[in-house]
């Protein structure tokens, strides 16, 4: 059953190629790992959830697609459920509620990180 950072990571290089891309899936990985201990989850665990919240986007980008299929995938490949939920559940139209807090803080880190990446190309200095 996969479910390590390598396994993640090479999941991740398999679908995504754009360097945005990879670097956000970073950057939400490192704040889901930072924000694990506060709501007693294990950084491990979250941080293969921000790392693979957006690894299907290049090959379905379509709203009622990404992360409908990306959940999918990783159910058919054997990751744990908690992973590949997270995963669907960032997605408004995925029908998925988020009910955990890894769940909810994946919702909100993956806007943040998104906010934070804009203000620096603004703002570079």
């Amino acid at each position: 059953m996969p479910s390590s950072r390598e396994d993640a990571w090479a999941t991740l290089n398999e679908f995504t190629k754009n360097p945005s891309l990879v670097k956000h899936a970073l950057g939400v990985e490192s704040a889901m790992r930072a924000y694990a201990p506060k709501y007693g989850g294990k950084p491990d665990v979250w941080g293969v959830v921000g790392l693979l919240h957006d690894y299907d986007y290049e090959r379905y980008p379509e709203v009622g697609e990404h992360a409908v299929k990306g959940a999918e995938i990783l159910k058919e490949r054997g990751w744990p459920q908690e992973i590949w939920y997270a995963v669907l559940s960032h997605a408004d139209y995925a029908n998925a509620p988020r009910t955990t807090p890894m769940q909810k803080v994946l919702y909100a880190v993956d806007e943040l990180v998104g906010f934070v990446a804009a203000v620096a190309l603004v703002r570079p200095t």
